[in-house]
């Protein structure tokens, strides 16, 4: 690949400067950082952005240049914040966007867009974009072996590395596929008190104040980051969600006896609004977590399951309780203590259901039947693929009739050559407290191996030459 390419990145709230140490290291001869920040990176879009969305809000119908009707439709439905807007103006917002990245791709003709996973409206209108033009789109994230970050689209894993040694599989089949393995970015247990749910909630409430009133100071009051913080947004908890604390079932253990192993499924909460189910999921009715859930859980029930529910941790002071009065108001249903393990929680049964979670991974690594969407981990025969609402009533019967695997090692191979593939040496967690007057020292070698990876995709993608 000729070095003189340029690459393009999308730098969300507070990583530009680390994004800027990493272009300068990748080993092209130019790199451009945009944001959607005003006054960070290379440049940004938001005069750009202001100036299309006042175009289009003037309008008595949207009217986009490049995305089609549909397109603009589906940014909405799967952005967090779009989808609690008016829809005229959450229509406005994209094509505003729209105008403004199409500003920046026509000046700066990236050969490669990177950026951190698509979690809102912004980066996903910028990789609609680039792929109108052919222009290849990853995202950079940490991969689950330890020491390493891997580069998806959309979901799926961008595999750029040959297939590893059998050594190298079971060293890192050992470190993962264990029953006490959990990822570096899970949260360390606490105590889950009313005390700090209000702690959590009433300095979020604060936080939505001060973005409020920076966002005009800044003059940018659209600006997806400050909106994000906004208490009126739908999914945004009330007090009286504090209730929280009190639903869980402390007395679950007792009740697991009367359920053979079999018959009890785990449905680990995911973060909501989550980036991984909006952003991963083809299917766009997937993304309608809530009530998806309801369904999965109401199948399960009446199948004779006894289905376990425990919230993530990190959704503490941020779960309205609607979702859980829904789930226990079914026949047997439990709502577990945060306190729990979630790899306690898949010791204890026959199956799992996660949509896009690393506890869908977990658990087909320790033997059970793994219900999962398709994500960067799913390989075939060894996950019960689900990628249907229409399939959710016959997931129990599926479950029962889901084949133990005939070697559990033998699976748990086929997922670490998978994963590996996909991976490569970086410590992508550089990002935290950056600091370019002290550069973490991790970050430039992680820049050098992304370097590595983008050339390996832009020699995929270039045209074949001719004698």
């Amino acid at each position: 690949m000729d070095r003189s390419a340029t690459v393009l990145i999308y730098a969300i709230n507070r990583t530009a400067v680390w994004w800027k140490h990493l272009g300068d290291n990748l080993g092209f001869a130019r790199n451009v950082v945009v944001t959607d920040i005003r006054g960070a990176g290379d440049r940004d879009v938001v005069d750009d952005f202001y100036t299309g969305y006042r175009q289009q809000r003037d309008l008595p119908q949207a009217q986009p240049a490049v995305l089609t009707p549909d397109d603009v439709r589906d940014v909405i439905a799967r952005c967090r914040l779009l989808r609690w807007l008016p829809e005229r103006q959450a229509s406005a917002m994209v094509i505003g966007m729209e105008y403004a990245f199409t500003q920046v791709l026509d000046q700066v003709q990236p050969d490669i867009v990177v950026s951190l996973p698509i979690d809102r409206y912004v980066s996903d209108v910028l990789e609609r974009l680039a792929k109108r033009r052919d222009i290849p789109y990853v995202e950079l994230t940490a991969s689950l072996v330890s020491g390493m970050s891997m580069l998806m689209y959309r979901g799926q894993l961008v595999k750029t590395a040959p297939v590893p040694s059998e050594e190298t599989v079971r060293h890192h089949a050992r470190a993962i596929a264990r029953p006490d393995f959990t990822p570096s970015y899970v949260q360390t247990a606490v105590r889950y008190t009313t005390g700090r749910w209000w702690k959590t909630f009433l300095y979020f409430r604060l936080r939505g104040v001060v973005f409020k009133l920076i966002s005009w100071f800044k003059r940018d009051p659209l600006n997806l980051h400050y909106l994000d913080s906004q208490s009126f947004l739908g999914h945004k908890p009330r007090m009286a969600d504090r209730r929280i604390v009190d639903m869980v079932d402390w007395q679950w253990r007792d009740k697991l006896e009367a359920f053979p192993k079999d018959k009890r499924i785990f449905i680990g909460l995911q973060l909501f609004p989550e980036a991984s189910i909006d952003y991963w999921l083809a299917n766009r009715d997937l993304i309608d977590y809530e009530d998806l859930l309801v369904e999965v859980a109401g199948a399960f029930s009446r199948a004779g399951f006894l289905v376990l529910v425990k919230d993530h941790p990190s959704q503490f002071g941020f779960r309205q309780c609607a979702l859980l009065d829904r789930l226990l108001a079914l026949p047997n249903v439990i709502l577990m203590p945060y306190e729990v393990s979630g790899n306690e929680a898949i010791s204890l049964v026959g199956g799992n259901f996660t949509l896009t979670g690393t506890l869908g991974l977990q658990a087909a690594l320790l033997g059970l039947t793994s219900i999962s969407s398709p994500a960067y981990y799913t390989t075939p025969d060894d996950f019960l693929i689900f990628d249907s609402r229409a399939a959710v009533a016959g997931l129990p019967a599926r479950v029962q009739a889901w084949p133990a695997a005939a070697s559990l090692e033998q699976r748990q191979e086929r997922i670490l050559t998978h994963l590996l593939q996909g991976s490569f040496d970086g410590n992508f967690f550089s990002f935290q407290r950056f600091s370019a007057d002290a550069p973490d020292p991790s970050a430039k070698p992680l820049a050098i191996e992304l370097g590595k990876q983008l050339r390996i995709l832009l020699d995929r993608s270039a045209p074949p030459t001719h004698d």
